[in-house]
């Protein structure tokens, strides 16, 4: 047998196990969840929204029994829970009477330049996903706008925010759609709405590894740059 006969047979013997275990996990899925689950926010207590608003809970009590904003879920001991859409409507309620442009809605004003936020380390485990999960939530929380990018064929990130990329993402849908050599979409057309307000989504797949395989094939050609350069012009 030949050499590429055996690559061909190990090939087909890895895709057939991954077949089984994409298969195994998504049935395990289902008997867990049903097909529409989906991940929802918590409520957040009325101390917690003040907090992430910057105001008094006495504040918030008052434009609840005025009559202001949004109406909180008041539980039998009459304590108020906030939703993060809650959260999101009250600032922009008490944008409206701010003292300073951007003090419950802050981001970026006209002529501000994007901030871009990295999180990388060349060693597996060492918290990447969840550093940057936590930082893009608490910024979405205090108001920003934030888009999360995920440039992991692991796709953790991904998964985190409730898509499955083994099943949601089967038709694609990810960072390597807008990447691609070969007929890129526009990456407005992968971004996705997170279950957190202000927080968006571009999600990674194992079709990122095609990029990491494509790429040495066209550089030889002359047809593509560093990864980080094909990032780069689609995120713009």
């Amino acid at each position: 047998m030949s050499r590429a006969e055996t690559s061909e047979d190990l090939n087909a013997v890895i895709r057939h196990h991954s077949e089984l275990l994409a298969a195994q996990l998504h049935s395990q899925r289902e008997s867990l969840f049903p097909p529409d689950a989906s991940k929802t926010m918590r409520k957040f207590t009325s101390g917690e929204a003040a907090a992430l608003l910057g105001v008094n809970d006495s504040y918030l009590r008052k434009l609840h029994l005025d009559g202001k904003g949004p109406s909180p879920e008041v539980t039998p001991g009459n304590r108020r829970h906030y939703s993060a859409e809650d959260i999101h409507a009250l600032r922009v309620l008490l944008e409206k009477t701010a003292r300073r442009p951007g003090d419950y809605l802050p981001g970026r004003r006209e002529g501000d330049h994007l901030q871009i936020i990295g999180v990388m380390n060349f060693k597996g485990g060492s918290g990447k996903t969840t550093t940057a999960a936590h930082l893009a939530q608490r910024l979405a929380l205090t108001g920003y706008r934030v888009l999360a990018i995920d440039l992991d064929p692991q796709a953790s990130l991904t998964a985190l925010h409730g898509v499955q990329p083994e099943f949601d993402l089967r038709d694609g849908g990810t960072l390597y759609d807008a990447i691609r050599y070969a007929a890129p979409v526009p990456i407005t057309d992968i971004i996705r709405k997170t279950y957190i307000p202000n927080l968006d989504l571009i999600p990674g797949n194992l079709e990122l590894m095609e990029f990491e395989h494509d790429t040495p094939r066209d550089l030889a050609q002359g047809n593509a740059g560093l990864f980080f350069f094909g990032a780069r012009p689609a995120l713009a």
